[in-house]
């Protein structure tokens, strides 16, 4: 479990300065690593430390297909 907890530090450490440079209002997590409950509350949790006091901590929620979002992509590369 130490290894989980490094791992949601080491991640909100390195979205804090990419989501303070962009700001957005919404970050939505994707592929393998989004069929981890834990990490959406744990991100959210340790993110507001890794921000610039001018940045607000965005949501952050799992992909609507989760991790078949890839695949539905490429499945639907024909059309264009």
């Amino acid at each position: 479990m130490a290894f989980v907890a490094c791992f949601f530090d080491v991640l909100a450490m390195s979205l804090g300065g990419i989501l303070t440079a962009f700001d957005p209002d919404m970050v939505v997590l994707g592929g393998g690593l989004s069929n981890f409950d834990e990490l959406y509350d744990a991100i959210s949790e340790r993110l507001p430390q890794h921000l610039l006091s001018a940045a607000n901590a965005p949501d952050i929620v799992k992909a609507q297909h989760g991790d078949a979002g890839g695949v539905r992509g490429a499945a639907f590369l024909h059309l264009t």
